[in-house]
C-alpha cells in the first residue's frame, strides 16, 4: 500500500495527497479555497552540506557554507571549542551511520518540497501577513522529542527521525511500536504543519479543563485540515484505518463516558491525561481502541463548530478562547448507533 501511495504522490503535483473517504463524513471535509498564487519551497539540506565537507580544512569549509546555513552555524567559527564540537559530531560513528541511512532513503526530496509548497500555499492564503518559513533538513542525533522545529521564519526537519519504523536504531533505543508508527516519510509534511499548528494555536493549558484540552487539540487538527485539505485523516491524527473506524463506531460511547464521569470541566489533569497522551490504546476502553481519544473528540467538535460558523475563517477560530462557547455553538451530540 505504501508503494502505491508513493507512486500516486509522485505522479502529479495536482494530487499531492491521497484522498480517502473511508470513515470520513462529508461534513468533515473542508471546502478548500481556490488559490491564485503558489508558494514554491526549496529545502536546504544542511546534513548533506555538513557531512560532505573536507575534514582536513574544516574551518574554512564551514565558513564557506555558513551564509546558507547561518541558523546552524551562528557560533564563532574561529573558536576552537566550537570547531571541535562540530568535528566530533561529523566524525561520530553513529552520526555517520545515520547520515548514510538518510542519504540512501532521501536521495532527493522533491516530493516533500511539493507537498510543503502546496501546504504553505494554503498557509499564505489564511495568513497573508505571515512569513513563509525557510526550510532545512538536518540530522538531529536521535532527538525523538523534536523531529520538527518551527520558529516563525524557519522550519527544520530531522530526517533521521523518518527512516521507517523498522530502522534498527529505533529498536535499539527501545522505542515502543506506537512511537515508531509515525517515523516514516509520509508523516514529514504532516509533522511540519503540526509544528506550525502548535505555534499558531498555542494556548496556556495550565489549570485548564479537560474541555479546554479538547478544544486546543481540535484547533490544532483543524489548522491541519486547512493546510492539508486532501490529506487522509489517518495521517493527520496518526491512526490506522481500523483505529479511526473504532472512533466513529464508538463515538457516542466515548462521549457518554466523559459526560457520565463529569470529566469535561475537571481540572485534574491526572484524571484525564489518559485521553490525550500517546500510547498503544486508551486504557479505559478496549485494547482495540486508539490512543488520544480526547483529541479526536475535540477535532470532531471543532469541525462541527466551524460548520456552524465559518469553516474558512481560521483566524477567528484561533482567537476564540471560550471552550464552552465553542461546544454550545457546535451543537455537538453524537448519535447512538
Amino acid at each position: 500500500m505504501q508503494r502505491i501511495i508513493k507512486f500516486i504522490v509522485l505522479a502529479s503535483i495536482s494530487i499531492l495527497f491521497v484522498s480517502c473517504t473511508c470513515n470520513r463524513t462529508k461534513e468533515d471535509k473542508i471546502d478548500a479555497p481556490k488559490l491564485d498564487t503558489t508558494v514554491k519551497i526549496h529545502i536546504h539540506r544542511y546534513e548533506k552540506a555538513l557531512f560532505s565537507l573536507n575534514k582536513n580544512d574544516l574551518q574554512n569549509e564551514l565558513k564557506r557554507i555558513k551564509p546558507e546555513f547561518h541558523f546552524f552555524l551562528n557560533a564563532d567559527l574561529d573558536d576552537q571549542a566550537n570547531l571541535k564540537q562540530l568535528s566530533d559530531f561529523i566524525n561520530d560513528p553513529q552520526m555517520q551511520e545515520n547520515y548514510v541511512a538518510v542519504q540512501n532513503k532521501y536521495k532527493d526530496i522533491l516530493n516533500i518540497e511539493r507537498q510543503l509548497s502546496c501546504a504553505l500555499t494554503y498557509f499564505k492564503y489564511y495568513f497573508p501577513d505571515r512569513r513563509i518559513p525557510k526550510v532545512y533538513t538536518f540530522i538531529g542525533g536521535m532527538d525523538f522529542e523534536n523531529p520538527i522545529i518551527y520558529a516563525d521564519s524557519v522550519l527544520i526537519i530531522a530526517l533521521d527521525m523518518y527512516l521507517g519504523e523498522d530502522y534498527k536504531l529505533y529498536t535499539m533505543y527501545g522505542l515502543p511500536q506506537f512511537m515508531k508508527y509515525g517515523m516514516s516519510e509520509e508523516y514529514i509534511t504532516r509533522d511540519c504543519i503540526k509544528a506550525m499548528a502548535d505555534y499558531y494555536c498555542y494556548t496556556d493549558l495550565k489549570n485548564a479543563t479537560c474541555l479546554d484540552n479538547m478544544m486546543y487539540n481540535g484547533k490544532v487538527l483543524y489548522f491541519m485540515d486547512a493546510m492539508l485539505p486532501e490529506m487522509q485523516d489517518t495521517i493527520k491524527i496518526k491512526y490506522s484505518k481500523k483505529q479511526l473506524a473504532w472512533c466513529y463506531d464508538n463515538e457516542s460511547k466515548v462521549w457518554a463516558y466523559f459526560i457520565d464521569n463529569n470529566m469535561l470541566y475537571s481540572k485534574d489533569y491526572t484524571n484525564f491525561t489518559k485521553f490525550f497522551d500517546p500510547g498503544p490504546f486508551t486504557t479505559v476502553f478496549s485494547k482495540s481502541s486508539p490512543p488520544r481519544t480526547g483529541i479526536w473528540l475535540g477535532w470532531r467538535i471543532i469541525r462541527k463548530y466551524m460548520k456552524q460558523t465559518d469553516e474558512l475563517n481560521l483566524k477567528k477560530l484561533l482567537e476564540e478562547k471560550d471552550a464552552q462557547k465553542v461546544l454550545t455553538i457546535s451543537k455537538y451530540k453524537p448519535q447512538k448507533p
